[in-house]
């Protein structure tokens, strides 16, 4: 089963949309849902525009009352403009209120559904992206979708002013204002040229800021190498093209964007022109009067402004877009490794595994393992061992299903993995890694993370089990202290010792262990060995160690090279058949004849340990 069946990871694809496609996404997936209080904007809006546009017929009425010798317009004319600017300020900050209200809302729910996805899905897709660059996704992204949607939904009131204004030009004299909305169209075609570019540079600049900020992490996290081997120009250099890259690109945006007023005003001016020329020539025939000339002249005033701020609104919508896009590629990325239908038997495993022609490639085609037979009794303790980059990790990583298999089965009990949920499967294991990691909370959710619903008595327990009671109880507020990960609280030791506690809480009957005493002195390795033997009692255990004494007891040693198995069996046995194991061990050890047993023929009855310069170098080849 599963033989010649390739499994395809996919990775983050950015798919190009269309405005209507982008947006009308984001309605239907998270502002419709505020269609109440979105009504309510709108019809706040509608009056904004009238109020706005009603200028231009106030002051057409107020010079024709005035070419009357009306002597009421004295008093009802400033009230009126009084009433018009009173009214569109209330409504105009109700509706900023409102409207941001909405889209902190859509932002905080694209956040928060954006992070569901990332924490869901597969390794092999966020492996795909640098860290850094998924967190500009997250943050700069749906930044910048809230300033492009504000935009939008400022375009929506400017076209409404619009369109009232326009019906106000109408109202005073039809052809003139059909001449002047012919003028003003022509903008629409250096808007539509300089939004193509706004667009694709903003998608530079974002995927650019994801490099930057991956550039960034990478310096601070090497800072001690890059100083020790005084690496500081090297780092500022490639951190300032990529500044400069940043520069030239915003700089680009911005010119753009600025083109866009001064051709509005530009052909605002051109409509001025006109409108004097021929309303000239149209007071002559009586056609219109000096009120009406005021009107279309106030008028055209009314719409220079919500003109310019759509243009302005069509630069940052096309940003949006591209926005858009990079966030909806982490929701359109398809998870491969699924939920199967079945469960574990009885909650708990057995713990046999048994892995049938297993094959696995890396979305980059990097082949990690090819052709992995092997079988792994129930309650035994098997240890990898193999130069880095032979496949030892990725047959953890396997495991759990972090990733599923390229070719081949891998089965717990007789089952497939793949036909169990993640859940049922995921509970059978425990792992203690070289990386401890630390979560935000106390040192009891820390230790009770390892299993849902434990207690602290469960979890005093399995500290002490780590011999981790005794540095807990020093500090400030014992097993209530709370964690900051991003702080250096704990030695690398501790955290080890608390990351042991949290697999003895889990109580699963398989126990993956990634060299889990490579952060650990000479002492604290000592302190916590009984710990972890205990722990591996009675449990199928997947040991990980590149310092060879550690798991010269396994019940099996698989060797592996170049993603392959190419030897396995105890100890002796291995010894005994020379081979890679063989070297790797006479490497860690010192191979001189010892006086008291005499000459050791290939080094596998007495030898001392290596001095410390030979393990140094064995772990600087990376063994």
């Amino acid at each position: 089963m599963g033989e010649g069946c390739q499994t395809r990871m996919n990775k983050i694809v950015t798919r190009q949309l269309t405005a209507r496609e982008a947006y009308g996404r984001l309605w239907h997936g998270w502002v419709k849902k505020h269609w109440a209080s979105l009504l309510l904007s709108v019809g706040l809006m509608v009056i904004i525009a009238l109020a706005t546009a009603g200028y231009a017929k106030f002051m057409e009425f107020s010079i024709g009352g005035l070419e009357a010798r009306d002597t009421d317009v004295i008093f009802w004319a400033p009230v009126g403009i009084i009433g018009l600017t009173l009214t569109r300020s209330i409504c105009h900050y109700t509706n900023v209120i409102l409207q941001n209200r909405i889209l902190s809302r859509v932002q905080a729910d694209m956040q928060r559904e954006m992070y569901d996805t990332l924490v869901d899905m597969d390794l092999a897709q966020l492996l795909s992206e640098a860290p850094a660059a998924i967190a500009a996704r997250f943050s700069a992204d749906i930044e910048l979708v809230r300033g492009a949607t504000v935009a939008v939904f400022g375009s929506l009131r400017d076209v409404l002013t619009l369109i009232a204004t326009i019906a106000v030009m109408l109202s005073i004299d039809w052809v003139m204002t059909l001449a002047l909305v012919s003028i003003f169209a022509l903008v629409f075609i250096p808007v539509g040229f300089a939004g193509a570019r706004i667009r694709s540079s903003s998608k530079e600049i974002q995927q650019e800021i994801g490099q930057m900020t991956s550039a960034i992490n990478e310096g601070l996290s090497g800072i001690r190498m890059v100083r020790t081997y005084q690496l500081e120009n090297t780092l500022k250099t490639t951190s300032n093209k990529s500044f400069e890259r940043l520069f030239d690109l915003r700089i680009a945006i911005v010119k753009w964007q600025a083109a866009l007023s001064p051709i509005v005003e530009a052909l605002a001016g051109v409509a001025v022109g006109v409108t004097l020329f021929f309303v000239g020539l149209r007071i002559q025939t009586g056609a219109i009067d000096i009120a009406g000339m005021i009107g279309l002249i106030t008028a055209l005033g009314v719409l220079t402004n919500p003109g310019r701020k759509l243009t302005q609104a069509f630069a940052v919508g096309a940003q949006g877009i591209s926005a858009l896009e990079r966030v909806y590629s982490f929701f359109d990325t398809k998870n491969t490794v699924i939920d199967g239908p079945n469960i574990v038997k009885d909650g708990r495993a057995q713990g046999e595994i048994i892995f049938d022609k297993v094959d696995f490639i890396y979305p980059d085609g990097y082949q990690a393992l090819k052709d992995i037979n092997l079988t792994i009794e129930a309650g035994k303790t098997y240890a990898f061992v193999g130069r880095s980059g032979a496949g030892k990790t990725t047959v953890f990583n396997l495991l759990p299903r972090l990733f599923d298999t390229s070719n081949g089965v891998i089965q717990l009990d007789g089952k497939d993995i793949k036909s169990l949920t993640l859940k049922s499967l995921r509970d059978q294991i425990s792992l203690v890694s070289q990386d401890s990691i630390l979560l935000s909370g106390s040192v009891t959710q820390n230790i009770g993370f390892g299993r849902e619903g434990a207690d602290e008595k469960a979890c005093i327990k399995a500290a002490k089990a780590a011999a981790a009671h005794g540095f807990i109880t020093k500090l400030s507020k014992g097993y209530d202290t709370m964690v900051e990960p991003s702080k250096a609280t704990f030695s690398g030791g501790e955290r080890q010792r608390l990351s042991i506690a949290r697999a003895i809480v889990r109580d699963a009957p398989i126990l993956l262990l990634d060299e889990p005493t490579s952060a650990l002195d000479a002492e604290s390795e000592a302190s916590i060995k009984a710990a972890l033997d205990a722990l591996s009692k009675g449990r199928t255990t997947l040991v990980i160690a590149h310092r060879l004494s550690t798991i010269l007891h396994a019940d099996q040693i698989v060797v592996m090279d170049a993603g392959q198995i190419v030897a396995q069996g105890t100890h002796d046995e291995l010894l005994e058949q020379g081979g890679l194991y063989a070297d790797l061990f006479n490497l860690q050890f010192d191979m001189s004849p010892s006086k008291e047993a005499g000459p050791v023929h290939r080094g596998h009855k007495t030898r001392k340990p290596a001095v410390g310069p030979v393990e140094r170098i064995f772990r600087m080849l990376g063994f």
